[in-house]
């Protein structure tokens, strides 16, 4: 299981290289492909949340609590992880998405690696929610969460290198930064493994902190980036795609 875990983690994360690939062969997709790639992320992000993480912190909670004391703990639970990442989003200034950088930005390496910072918050909590997944003992529950998160990495891996390249960055080194921004889910993986993992009968805290720091992250950075540039109705199908698209999976594997 913890094996099982760790790897689903590590496979999600580095699904955000196969987006920067486009970076080293100079190809470029469109801004309203972009921003229907990112919508496409955001509802597979808020399907998860829902039908992968809330659901299951429910039921487990169940398992040891009556219905008041449980939907009472998960809705703390849920709450402290959206809080707590608003909170250390206030040390993140910069967007996690692309924005029109002047020439000024570009030359400041400081807002790069605060840029890259904010990535490494986004995605910490995504490796938790993909090793929490197999914690369950339910392998298909797992490949599920990992599966899906790993899949909207893949449009987010191509905004971070496109971002550093603007920046700068050789399209070489842009690559790799974006691929060792995905490799800090296997890190937050690890971190579940090693606080649930010994209190298994608490599981459902890690799922109901997790459903919500991955929904304060799509409310706050994913949905208004999509609304920025013009092609919003491209970006609100995509939300509605990725969602039943997580859903179907959750569906068909769980």
């Amino acid at each position: 299981m913890i094996l099982e875990s760790i790897l689903g983690s590590l496979f999600a994360g580095l699904l955000t290289a196969v987006g920067g690939v486009p970076i080293l062969f100079g190809k470029k997709i469109s801004t309203k492909w972009q921003d229907s790639l990112l919508g496409f992320s955001a509802g597979i992000m808020l399907s998860a949340s829902f039908f992968s993480l809330l659901l299951p912190a429910l039921e487990l909670s169940q398992e040891s609590f009556s219905k008041e004391v449980s939907i009472t703990l998960v809705s703390i639970f849920f709450l402290g992880g959206g809080f707590l990442f608003l909170i250390l989003d206030r040390f993140i200034p910069e967007d996690y998405f692309i924005k029109v950088l002047t020439e000024e930005e570009k030359r400041s390496l400081k807002k790069v690696w605060l840029f890259v910072a904010a990535i490494t918050l986004h995605n910490f909590p995504e490796g938790m929610s993909s090793a929490l997944g197999f914690m369950t003992g339910n392998i298909n529950q797992g490949i599920t969460l990992a599966l899906g998160i790993g899949i909207q990495n893949i449009p987010e891996g191509f905004a971070v290198a496109l971002a550093l390249y603007l920046y700068g960055y050789s399209r070489l080194k842009s690559f790799k930064i974006a691929l060792l921004t995905g490799l800090i889910e296997p890190v937050g993986g690890i971190f579940a493994v090693s606080v649930f993992y010994p209190f298994l009968s608490f599981l459902f805290v890690g799922f109901a902190f997790a459903s919500g720091a991955m929904l304060f992250v799509v409310v706050k950075e994913m949905i208004p980036e999509i609304q920025k540039k013009g092609f919003e109705v491209s970006a609100s199908i995509g939300v509605l795609v990725g969602f039943v698209f997580m859903m179907i999976l959750d569906v068909i594997l769980s």
